[in-house]
C-alpha cells in the first residue's frame, strides 16, 4: 500500500447537492488527496454530469465507480478501501460541504503526531481509517442494509480489539451539513428518495441481534428530536454473532 490519502464518498443522484461536497473539498485540500467515488444506483444522467464535471478538475487522481444496485453504506465504503492503494482512508458524506481550510491539515498533522488508527473529525461525517486495522477488526458490516447503526458496530469491534476511537478537539466547524433540516424529520418516519433511510428497524434489530444492550432503538423515539445513541463500546455490549469475513482475500493482502 502506499502511504497516501484517499477521500471517499458513495453517492446516490443528488448531483448538485454532491458537487458543492467535492467542489469545496477540492478548494480546501492538496491535490495529492486523492478522491474515490462509489455509486449507489444513481441515474445515468446523474453519472455523466459526475463525469463531466470531474473532468474539469485536474492535477487530482479521480475515480468514480458506477453500481447497478443500491449498496449499504458499509459496502460503498468497503469498496472505496479496496479500490485505493492509498493506506489512509477518510470517509464523509455527499451534503457534507468543507468550510474550514485547514480541515485536511489539522486533520494529517493529528493523524502524524499521535499514529491513532481511528479518528473522528466531525463524527461519521468526516473520519479516517488506517486500512491495516482491517487485519485486526475486519470490514464494516455488510450485513446492515442501507441505513443507521452500522458505525457504532464498527467502533465497538475497533475497541473490542483494543484500538482506540480518537477524536480530533474542535476548532470551530470544519463542515458544513446540509442541505435541509426538514428532510431528516421526513426520514424519521418516511423514505426520502435517494437519501439513505432512517425509519427502517432492520438495522436496529440486527444490531440488537449482534450485541446484547441495554439500548432501546430507536422504535419508540421517531419524533423526537434526540434518540438514544446505539452503543459504540464493548465495555457496553456482550458480543451474540461472531464476524464474517466477506473479503478474505482483501483481507490477506493487507496483512501481507
Amino acid at each position: 500500500m502506499k502511504e497516501g490519502y484517499t477521500l471517499i464518498w458513495s453517492f446516490r443522484n443528488r448531483f448538485d447537492v454532491f458537487k458543492k461536497s467535492i467542489e469545496t473539498a477540492d478548494k480546501t485540500s492538496p491535490k495529492s488527496l486523492d478522491f474515490c467515488l462509489v455509486d449507489a444506483a444513481s441515474t445515468d444522467e446523474t453519472i455523466r454530469k459526475l463525469r463531466e464535471f470531474c473532468n474539469t478538475i485536474t492535477d487530482r487522481t479521480i475515480r468514480i465507480c458506477e453500481s447497478t444496485y443500491r449498496s449499504s453504506l458499509a459496502a460503498a465504503w468497503n469498496v472505496g478501501m479496496m479500490l485505493t492503494e492509498n493506506r489512509y482512508v477518510m470517509f464523509t458524506s455527499t451534503d457534507v460541504e468543507f468550510v474550514t481550510p485547514t480541515w485536511f491539515a489539522d486533520m494529517t498533522n493529528y493523524h502524524t503526531r499521535t499514529q491513532n488508527e481511528y479518528i473522528l473529525m466531525e463524527n461519521h461525517a468526516l473520519f479516517l481509517l488506517d486500512k491495516k486495522i482491517i487485519t485486526k477488526i475486519g470490514w464494516f458490516d455488510e450485513d446492515f442494509e442501507p441505513g443507521p447503526h452500522f458505525d457504532p458496530d464498527y467502533m465497538i469491534r475497533a475497541s473490542e480489539k483494543g484500538i482506540g476511537v480518537s477524536i480530533i478537539p474542535r476548532r470551530g466547524s470544519y463542515i458544513h451539513i446540509g442541505p435541509n433540516d426538514n428532510e431528516d424529520i421526513m426520514r424519521a418516519t418516511t423514505e426520502v428518495p435517494d437519501r439513505l433511510p432512517m425509519n427502517n428497524f432492520f438495522n436496529e434489530d440486527y444490531f440488537k441481534s449482534k450485541w446484547k444492550c441495554g439500548w432501546p432503538g430507536w422504535r419508540d423515539h421517531l419524533h423526537k428530536e434526540h434518540k438514544p445513541h446505539p452503543p459504540t463500546h464493548i465495555s457496553q455490549v456482550q458480543r451474540i454473532k461472531p464476524e464474517i469475513d466477506p473479503h478474505p482475500i482483501f483481507t490477506k493482502k493487507y496483512r501481507n
